[in-house]
């Protein structure tokens, strides 16, 4: 795929792996419709990317769906279509076992999974009417088994991993629209800062390998690879092998420790 000239819209645009990938396709000469919560972040960057291509911001939470829809809207008026969604905004919350709180969970889901509901539900009539698009989700590499202490985190991009694997086939079949889900090990971004991860690589380079991927015209994109072979190498333990892995060691550094 040639992504010069196409129009890409970003959520969660004003951080982490968001942003550099709309800079990667700043990069690559495309149109882009920027999104996120904080409005003069996106004013910021949008007046960078301006000066390579055309780009344009508005405010959206992606837990509204009103501000979803609206976002879709503008894109639409702004540029006349959507070729490309990439939709990167999410949050990591550890929800500890000794304080087990509901609302961490629902944040979890309404932001990393429904959010992205929201805004799949109004591409889709926009790219069945052009009978062709792509949709890029950031899932998470550690999908298919629970880490302690990250259920919250683990049940919303597991769902998200569902949702793109039930529409895939279906989408490019009947409609040619492309949905990608993306899987990203560890990523040095500030949703991780506290949260000290060996192997952790750069946005830069998660957008590049995302980039690729997608020009590419792979349907999962997951990286980096010494993550995907030993994150796929414990999918394959016994539940009894797997449970005996020692419960800090999985939670990893930085993982708070309240008390009960």
């Amino acid at each position: 795929m040639n992504l010069k000239g196409k129009t890409v819209l970003v959520s969660g645009a004003t951080g982490g792996m968001g942003e550099a990938l709309a800079k990667q396709c700043a990069q690559e000469g495309c149109k882009i419709a920027l999104f996120a919560r904080r409005e003069e972040q996106l004013k910021i960057l949008c007046k960078q990317l301006a000066k390579k291509t055309s780009c344009v911001y508005k405010k959206c939470d992606v837990t509204n769906p009103k501000e979803v829809k609206n976002a879709v809207l503008f894109t639409q008026k702004k540029f006349g279509g959507i070729d490309i969604a990439l939709l990167s905004a999410g949050v990591l919350m550890p929800n500890p076992i000794e304080t087990i709180n509901s609302s961490i969970i629902t944040k979890s889901m309404q932001i990393n999974f429904f959010g992205n509901v929201y805004f799949i539900e109004q591409l889709m009539p926009v790219m069945k009417k052009q009978h062709t698009g792509t949709i890029a989700v950031v899932s998470t590499l550690p999908d298919r088994r629970g880490i302690p202490g990250w259920g919250a985190y683990g049940a919303s991009k597991a769902a998200l991993s569902w949702l793109m694997e039930s529409l895939r086939a279906e989408g490019k079949q009947k409609y040619n629209i492309n949905f990608i889900t993306i899987k990203p090990g560890s990523v040095e971004t500030p949703m991780i800062e506290e949260y000290h991860r060996a192997g952790a690589i750069s946005p830069e380079k998660a957008a590049a390998i995302i980039i690729k991927g997608i020009k590419r015209g792979k349907k999962v994109i997951q990286f980096p690879l010494s993550q995907v072979m030993m994150i796929r190498l414990g999918d394959l333990f016994p539940v009894a092998a797997y449970d005996m892995i020692p419960v800090e060691m999985q939670k990893g550094d930085g993982f708070p420790n309240p008390e009960e």
